[in-house]
């Protein structure tokens, strides 16, 4: 087993489960983001997809059904296209030297960047980042802080002549791209990544046994309508059921997270949340060597980072020191920063870079007052 990838996984394992109960916990209202709304659907899935794609996308939400209606009784009558993320794809791979660190930053706190992203195209290919986190590291007080990105938050990229959302920086030039795009619009110095990419979590989830989550009978359609063959054990079964602890094999958990547009985005974050933490669940409660065994090695080829062996190890011996509860923990960017809209036909997150860039800085080293 690669001791280097093995370290990596368990670092953006770690840190995802301490994500999982920050967004439960900190995770802003719709109210709060002042998000748009047509006949009760958020427009919150107008993504980076060519002009043509985002005109297709509104023109179905626009005729979404209002709240309170209930779920299609035909299964044929839902287009995959609204319960999935558009494919974006790159016209030409932006390769990145300089991650343009802002210099003169304190050196005693050490950022990097863990990104979760669901590809399930070419495997050459990168897919979005929806899960953005800048893990601070104090080697000499063994202290850790969390900053989570919107992945909405519009953003200019270095190599492209427009502007775009952040999650779509990985696709354009990989983490690399998303470290320098980090750096110049949060006033960052990171260098070092890891990278996890979730389809990996259908083998996982079997080898568990599968998970328990409550399902609505508009979930279980559109699940049932995403289904992809991304873990040999599972099988394309369909899920027959809908209610409260429905069973769920690797394909259809997956299939479940990444269900959208059937109501709004922060369902859908809640969704994968509730993935996450019944995946936690079954590990916790799991005392069999060989099953733990098992998730790590199902999880191996989808985890990717530029981190040495000394670099994991250091932050391996860290790790066991942290107390999770502990962990102070930020969302960018913050309330009152940022305006929020459709801007040609585009929902984006617009903030004041400037005042975000100083909120970051105050929380990771400190304010100067």
């Amino acid at each position: 087993m690669n001791l280097k990838k093995f370290l990596a996984l368990v670092l953006a394992m770690a840190m995802a489960l301490c994500a999982v109960s920050f967004a439960e916990s900190a995770a802003p209202s719709d109210e709060a983001l002042d998000l748009p709304v047509v006949n009760d659907v958020m427009m919150s899935d107008a993504t980076d997809a060519p002009a043509e794609d985002a005109a297709e996308t509104a023109a179905a939400e626009a005729t979404a059904e209002p709240a309170g209606t209930e779920a299609p009784a035909e299964e044929d009558d839902l287009d995959l296209s609204e319960l999935l993320d558009e494919e974006i794809l790159a016209d030409e791979f932006i390769t990145v030297e300089d991650y343009a660190e802002t210099e003169n930053l304190p050196d005693d706190w050490w950022n990097i960047l863990l990104l979760g992203t669901d590809n399930r195209y070419e495997s050459n290919t990168y897919g979005r980042t929806d899960s953005m986190i800048i893990l601070s590291v104090n080697l000499a007080t063994h202290e850790a802080k969390l900053t989570s990105l919107m992945r909405d938050t519009w953003v200019s990229m270095y190599g492209r002549s427009s502007k775009a959302k952040l999650n779509a920086a990985c696709v354009y030039g990989g983490p690399e791209l998303t470290m320098r795009t980090i750096n110049e619009n949060f006033g960052m110095n990171i260098s070092d990544y890891a990278l996890i990419n979730i389809t990996g979590l259908a083998d996982v989830i079997d080898v568990l046994g599968g998970i328990d989550i409550d399902v609505t009978e508009e979930e279980r359609v559109a699940l049932n309508r995403g289904l992809f063959d991304l873990s040999s054990q599972s099988g394309m079964e369909e899920l027959e059921e809908s209610g409260e602890n429905v069973h769920l094999n690797g394909n259809q958990a997956v299939a479940f997270a990444r269900i959208r547009r059937i109501d709004s985005d922060y369902q859908r974050t809640e969704r994968q949340r509730n993935v996450l933490t019944a995946i936690a669940t079954k590990l916790q409660e799991s005392n069999d060597a060989v099953t733990i065994i098992g998730v790590v090695t199902s999880l191996l080829p989808y985890v990717e980072t530029n981190l040495d062996l000394s670099e994991l190890m250091t932050l391996a011996y860290v790790g066991l020191q942290l107390d999770m509860s502990s962990i102070e923990q930020l969302r960018l960017p913050a309330d009152g920063t940022f305006d929020s809209g459709t801007y040609d036909g585009v929902w984006s997150i617009r903030p004041n870079f400037s005042e975000n860039q100083q909120i970051l800085y105050d929380f990771i080293y400190g304010s100067d007052e």
